[in-house]
């Protein structure tokens, strides 16, 4: 007499959840999980899919217009199915695509400069969002050469390999240029994401502000010259100041 099968056991919400979670990430590997109406899965796979790319077109505007649609939807379909984003909040979701593009290898129809105009465009968008203040910066009372400097936490100095500000879809570089881009992204008393060009040695006293705030104009001007090799004469320190009071009426640079 054959023993008659035992019921296979009923799979608990908890397992219901990872399957279904399973399926959304990898739909072509991982089949709708039994016991769940396939359209109906279907639609919410889509809803998905749909409201990560639409999040993540807005964010990342120049990116979106370089690709294809077919390399659009692949490298959505890519994120969702490997990366394990540690974050629930949308706003957090560029930054979570930045980490994505990181950790990926390039694919061979993808440009060079993927990553860093990813990384441009997740800049501007964090100022944008950001809620730190806005430094009130004394303009009218010019340059305290004697008053300790600090950055704005809404300006970030920023170098890249490739010019990514000017990046669009008529401006793709087909190679690495042979100097870097500095950049000084910052956002202003408007309210508005602006950038600035700089150049190496500005761009290098940019970051040691933004290290180690507490130095006079003068004392930044002089260590500039000394780790830069530069002779520090009247018309060096000159030019550094007038260097850090355009800083300062821009809103970047504040005495402390």
């Amino acid at each position: 007499m054959a023993t008659p099968l035992s019921p296979q056991p009923e799979l608990s919400l908890t397992e219901i959840q990872r399957s279904f979670a399973r399926h959304l990430r990898d739909p072509e590997q991982v089949a709708v999980p039994e016991g769940l109406d396939a359209r109906r899965v279907g639609v919410y796979r889509e809803l998905v899919f749909n409201n990560i790319s639409s999040l993540l077109s807005g964010f990342f505007p120049v990116i979106f217009s370089l690709v294809s649609d077919d390399k659009w939807n692949n490298l959505i379909a890519e994120f969702i199915r490997e990366f394990q984003a540690l974050t629930p909040y949308f706003p957090r979701l560029p930054e979570e695509f930045i980490y994505f593009l990181s950790e990926r290898d390039k694919q061979h129809d993808e440009p060079d400069f993927l990553l860093e105009l990813a990384h441009y465009e997740w800049i501007e968008l964090s100022l944008f969002m950001s809620e730190e203040e806005y430094l009130d910066s004394p303009l009218h009372e010019g340059l305290r050469q004697d008053a300790p400097l600090r950055l704005s936490s809404l300006a970030m100095p920023l170098a890249y390999h490739y010019p990514v500000h000017q990046i669009s879809l008529d401006n793709q570089p087909a190679e690495r240029p042979v100097k870097p881009s500095y950049l000084l992204v910052f956002r202003n008393v408007h309210d508005d994401v602006c950038f600035y060009e700089l150049q190496s040695l500005s761009y290098q006293l940019l970051l040691k502000i933004e290290d180690a705030p507490g130095r006079t104009a003068v004392q930044w001007v002089e260590t500039l010259a000394l780790e830069s090799g530069v002779p520090c004469d009247a018309g060096f320190i000159c030019q550094g100041l007038s260097l850090i009071e355009t800083f300062q009426q821009l809103g970047v640079i504040s005495t402390a």
